[in-house]
């Protein structure tokens, strides 16, 4: 099977200054765990409101991403005792459950040669306009 490029869109950045860091996954082990990820970024951005990049050459297969603006640079998603994100963040399929990640099956999106972008907006619990 022929290799395809992926579009990453990341939205709703307005102007905030931190580090995106992009994980892509291929299967639930390693989703779950947050380890070994298949693709990994952590890029810095300051000023603009959309991120955009390209994964050149992989699988089509189903693909699940995890997106989270490290605004302290600690490379971690800050949450409160509660559980809540403290750190704008998204998912694949724009999916945002109540105290919990979704897991790789909701999150989960197949990536074709015909259906090749991803788009996730920044959920910002922190209430910042």
């Amino acid at each position: 099977m022929a290799q395809i490029d992926v579009k990453l869109s990341i939205t709703n950045l307005k102007k905030m200054k931190g580090n995106l860091a992009i994980e892509f996954y291929r299967n639930v082990e390693n989703y779950t765990k947050g380890q070994n990820a298949f693709k990994k970024l952590y890029v810095p951005v300051a000023e603009i409101d959309k991120y955009e990049t390209v994964f050149k050459d992989i699988e089509p297969t189903f693909y699940a991403v995890k997106v989270f603006l490290d605004t302290n640079n600690n490379k971690k998603l800050d949450k409160s005792f509660l559980g809540v994100r403290k750190e704008p963040y998204g998912f694949s399929k724009n999916l945002d459950p109540i105290l919990r990640e979704p897991t790789f099956e909701e999150a989960k999106v197949e990536m074709t040669e015909e259906n090749n972008t991803i788009v996730i907006k920044l959920n910002n619990n922190k209430g910042e306009e």
